[in-house]
């Protein structure tokens, strides 16, 4: 074999070695991917705990007959004007106008056509402004026990002999605690969404019964209710009118005090072999 058939040779595996090597390499650096910018669209709310819409009229720059608004200016001084009716409760709006302005004329909404009636149904609308017309609040709060009317026992209660439980017998009880109702409650008050507890008795194969006893128990959980109201309104532009929907918005926490289980005897105390066995109480668990 000559020399430059061999150098030709090592060339042409170098190469092709290399090239292997090339297409093996995999690029393990770290991706990262972060939000920039971001814009929510609501859908106008529904008529769920509707109490009432007021329409809100005399805003300038809009063409009425296609919601488009066409001058800037005249529509920011009819928007400050209302905002102005209450400098307290709008005082972000007011902040805000000209954010506000940009994102409706950004918005798709800004050239949708509806009636001029109001109407609680835009699918494009957006929101503008929401908050608590009437502060929700506390309105009541109870204890409250889940409990089973029936009991697991064992019945000695005509014998002189004590017995083992043959088998063993299990009772349960659920119940769910945390937060149920409207979320804007929820998100005021920092409620966490409900979910079940349990609470279990039992009977054990094995144990014992003392002589001339009937002998049970029940499982119970004791919680606590509190419930929650406020009135919230939201205030959408669509179609160039700007109309403020007020709910009533409810909820009801529950909240666990105790899961436990309740203990009951009755002894024999004639030592009759014909006595008839007591019947353990069906009424809430005395705790």
């Amino acid at each position: 074999m000559s020399v430059s058939f061999c150098i030709a040779a090592f060339f042409l595996s170098s190469t092709s070695a290399f090239a292997s090597a090339e297409k093996m390499y995999v690029d393990k650096s770290k991706v990262v991917d972060i939000l920039e910018s971001s814009t929510v669209y609501h859908d106008a709310p529904t008529t769920s705990g509707l109490v009432r819409v007021e329409k809100i009229d005399n805003l300038a720059g809009v063409d009425k007959s296609t919601g488009k608004i066409f001058d800037k200016k005249a529509f920011k001084d009819s928007l400050l004007k209302y905002y102005s009716s209450d400098k307290v409760k709008y005082s972000e709006n007011i902040k805000n106008i000209d954010k506000t302005i940009e994102s409706l004329l950004s918005s798709k909404s800004n050239s949708s056509k509806i009636n001029s009636e109001i109407v609680p149904f835009y699918s494009d609308g957006q929101v503008i402004m929401q908050g608590w017309s009437k502060e929700a609040k506390l309105i009541s709060s109870e204890n409250r026990v889940t409990y089973k009317t029936s009991w697991i026992t064992e019945d000695n209660y005509r014998s002189s002999v004590p017995i083992t439980a043959t088998y063993t017998k299990t009772s349960s009880v659920s119940k769910s605690i945390g937060f149920e109702g409207d979320a804007e409650i929820k998100a005021k008050f920092g409620f966490t969404a409900s979910a079940t507890v349990s609470q279990s008795t039992t009977i054990s194969q094995g144990a014992d019964v003392p002589a001339w006893t009937v002998w049970g128990t029940r499982p119970y959980i004791k919680y606590k209710l509190e419930k929650y109201s406020g009135e919230y309104y939201y205030t959408i532009f669509a179609g160039g009118s700007l109309n403020t929907y007020y709910y009533n918005k409810t909820g009801e926490n529950y909240i666990l005090i105790t899961k436990s289980n309740e203990y009951w005897s009755r002894t024999n105390t004639s030592k009759s072999t014909t006595a008839t066995t007591p019947t353990p109480p069906t009424g809430a668990p005395n705790v």
